[in-house]
């Protein structure tokens, strides 16, 4: 993902993205979003869903019962996208899950609507036509 993109979510989501200074033996966030631009959408929506049930969660709730989320990796592999957290409850994991599978639907360099393909080089790529035949 590009670095102005990137940018944009961490600072919407600085809790969600904690880790992402921190060393490469604590976390995989130090590695960045490592998926195409044509994701932000479908993160941004995902990190918006999960900052708000974890404000809801944590209101009015003793500083200890507080629910945390964070963000350890989130990239893409076999064509889908992977987002790994620490904390969160099954809600949220459900969230995951959905935006997960739907990423296989959605074209990871421009976001239009696609279907699974795989590269000529084996790597399994979710483009749409258009960006397939640019690859």
């Amino acid at each position: 993902m590009k670095a102005e993109l990137q940018s944009k979510l961490y600072a919407a989501y600085p809790i969600i993205f904690a880790q992402k200074d921190l060393d490469m033996t604590k976390t995989a966030m130090c590695w960045g979003i490592s998926c195409g631009d044509g994701w932000y959408d479908l993160i941004n929506e995902l990190c918006e869903n999960i900052q708000n049930h974890v404000n809801n969660f944590n209101r009015n709730k003793p500083e200890e019962a507080h629910m945390v989320c964070q963000a350890t990796q989130v990239k893409e592999k076999f064509g889908g996208l992977c987002f790994y957290t620490y904390g969160g409850d099954e809600y949220i994991d459900g969230m995951i899950s959905f935006a997960e599978s739907m990423s296989y639907h959605i074209c990871t360099d421009c976001g239009q609507r696609s279907a699974k393909n795989e590269s000529n080089r084996g790597w399994i790529y979710t483009l749409c036509n258009s960006c397939k035949e640019n690859k």
